[in-house]
């Protein structure tokens, strides 16, 4: 009894200030309230709208009918109307007039003054073609008369002198040229001049001689260096790897080549230039050779 006493005394608080059911009964009112006071107002609406239905239904449907007869009939006469208007339009149209006489005048009066005009217009035309022809003769005799008393001068070229030394050796040249086919012409004819050496066979061959001795000479040098370098180094510093001596012999063979090809380049090139220079000198006189030689001058 006593603890149903204490779980009472305990919800005591908890009831006073629960507010639940106060508010739920409040929202269970407005709630009826609400959907009585809805279904009125619904109620209402609905029938208004079914008067306004049946006045359009019964009232102005058949207003819309009248003034729709009523309008229709008046569009159809005014359509009519302007039909037949468009058809009385037509028919006067279709009427040819004859122009009046003042009309007939005014266009007689008018095509007369255009062919006037037109032959106005061809008139000028020749007159100006003519007038052309006639400049174009005048200009042409003025620019004939320019040609035929006018000069032409143009700017000459400035001359600027050879240099001596050039000109000197250009002279020397030709002369060696010269001499050279004198030679060569006169050759056959002239008994001192028939055995040059340079056209005999020991001539030829002391040549030949002299340029194996050179190339043989160039072998042994290289092949010379090669062994130095090959078998001289190692007989001097100690024995050295294989590849090592071959490496040295190639370079003093290849060093030894190219003084070798030096020389040799120089010594053919003296030979060449001893070969192109005349032996015999061109006679003085043309008693000695019966030719003379004609020195023509350089010009540019």
């Amino acid at each position: 009894m006593i603890s149903q006493v204490g779980r009472e005394l305990y919800k005591v608080p908890h009831r006073i200030l629960d507010h639940r059911v106060f508010v739920n009964g409040e929202i269970d009112r407005f709630l009826d309230n609400f959907e009585q006071k809805r279904d009125d107002s619904e109620v209402e609406n609905l029938f208004q709208v079914t008067e306004i239905v049946g006045s359009l239904k019964y009232d102005l449907s058949e207003r819309c009918i009248a003034l729709g007869n009523q309008r229709l009939t008046e569009l159809s006469t005014a359509v009519n109307n302007l039909l037949n208007g468009v058809d009385t339009l037509l028919e006067k149209a279709k009427v040819e007039r004859k122009p009046s006489v003042e009309l007939q005048d005014a266009r007689r009066a008018r095509e007369q003054r255009k062919a006037e005009f037109l032959n106005n217009l061809q008139h000028n035309y020749k007159r100006i073609d003519n007038s052309f022809l006639e400049k174009e003769e005048e200009i042409a005799e003025l620019y004939s008369d320019l040609q035929l008393n006018c000069e032409l001068i143009l700017p000459e070229n400035e001359y600027k002198p050879r240099n001596p030394e050039l000109e000197a050796r250009c002279q020397r040249l030709r002369d060696e040229q010269q001499n050279r086919e004198y030679h060569k012409m006169t050759k056959n004819v002239d008994a001192t001049l028939k055995h040059i050496p340079e056209d005999t066979v020991a001539y030829q061959l002391k040549s030949i001689n002299k340029q194996i001795i050179a190339v043989a000479q160039f072998i042994f040098s290289v092949a010379a260096g090669f062994t130095f370098g090959f078998f001289g180094v190692n007989l001097m510093v100690g024995p050295l790897p294989f590849g090592f001596r071959i490496l040295l012999g190639v370079i003093v063979a290849l060093v030894i080549a190219l003084a070798e090809m030096y020389f040799l380049a120089k010594k053919l090139h003296e030979y060449d230039e001893v070969l192109d220079a005349p032996k015999r000198k061109a006679p003085n006189s043309p008693k000695a050779s019966g030719v003379q030689i004609l020195q023509k001058p350089h010009v540019d």
